[in-house]
């Protein structure tokens, strides 16, 4: 059985690397202008350049690989876009932003590409409110065990954990209807659905993208795994694995605010993510609602 299913796996990730083969990221146009209107004239805004690269998954993908790939002497590599840019500095981020503009491709404003690029800020935001909340409300945060994970990183996976979409948006014409399907019947497995439909599956594809970016490779696996519901038993081992499971932990929870999973895959979870943080589910539902409205 181990043995099929690895064959099967391998398969799936052939597939998924084939829908990358000239991937192109698509970008706003308009939202590209608006940073090089910030990085202009006399008194260029860096403030201003960091919030708009913050709301764009390409650009902001650009910028995570090229702070891990053009830094050799910086020996972690970075996940925070914010950190990305201040390591970067100016005129490296002015030449990413003027190359993205040349090849950008173009996003249909009603769209499910736009969608997706909606979703995604949301899912980063939420995401980044979770990570700012969660110390101070989960009593399995609160004495320690499970340690706090920094906002600006956490806005980084959740805007980009779903980026496979892109992939199979791009690849398969069908993409769209199948995910409207899925939701509207309450599909708990959509990864397992997405590999009987297409073969491959959107959080395989995201973790060969995620790997291109070259950012840390436990945030890939996190992307690579970040459907699967059967691991939030108490996790042992170090810090930084128990960091991993907060951070899956707060995707699955952003996904239930922003629309990412359906109804009943936030029910399927629901429990054991209480359990995870130490919270009743009433509590936890507080938490949902609170970093919805926060």
């Amino acid at each position: 059985m181990h043995a099929r299913e690895s064959k099967a796996e391998k398969k799936r990730l052939e597939r998924a690397e084939r829908l990358l083969e000239d991937l192109v990221m698509p970008s706003r146009p308009d939202l590209l202008l608006e940073v090089m209107r910030a990085q202009s004239g006399f008194a260029p805004d860096p403030v201003a350049v960091t919030g708009w690269i913050v709301t764009d998954m390409a650009l902001a993908a650009a910028v995570l690989q090229a702070a891990n790939t053009r830094l050799p002497g910086w020996k972690r590599k970075v996940i925070s876009i914010e950190g990305a840019v201040a390591l970067l500095g100016f005129d490296p981020v002015r030449t990413i932003v003027s190359g993205q503009f040349l090849s950008a491709a173009l996003v249909a404003r009603d769209g499910p590409l736009q969608t997706l690029r909606l979703r995604a800020v949301e899912a980063g935001r939420t995401a980044a409110r979770l990570a700012r909340l969660l110390p101070e409300v989960a009593p399995n945060c609160l004495n320690g065990y499970l340690p706090a994970v920094p906002p600006d990183e956490a806005y980084a996976v959740g805007l980009l954990h779903d980026c496979g979409l892109i992939a199979m948006l791009r690849g398969f014409p069908d993409y769209a209807g199948f995910c409207r399907e899925t939701h509207a019947q309450g599909v708990v497995d959509l990864v397992a659905a997405e590999n009987e439909r297409f073969g491959t599956n959107h959080a395989l594809t995201g973790y060969l993208m995620m790997q291109r970016w070259r950012l840390p490779e436990p945030v890939c696996r996190i992307v690579r795994v970040h459907h699967q519901m059967d691991d939030f038993n108490r996790p042992g081992g170090k810090v930084r694995d128990r960091e991993h499971m907060v951070l899956r932990a707060i995707l699955h929870l952003s996904a239930s605010v922003c629309g990412g999973e359906s109804h009943q895959a936030w029910l399927a979870v629901e429990e054991s993510l209480a359990d995870f943080f130490g919270l009743e589910t009433n509590q936890l539902e507080q938490l949902r609602t609170g970093a919805d409205s926060s």
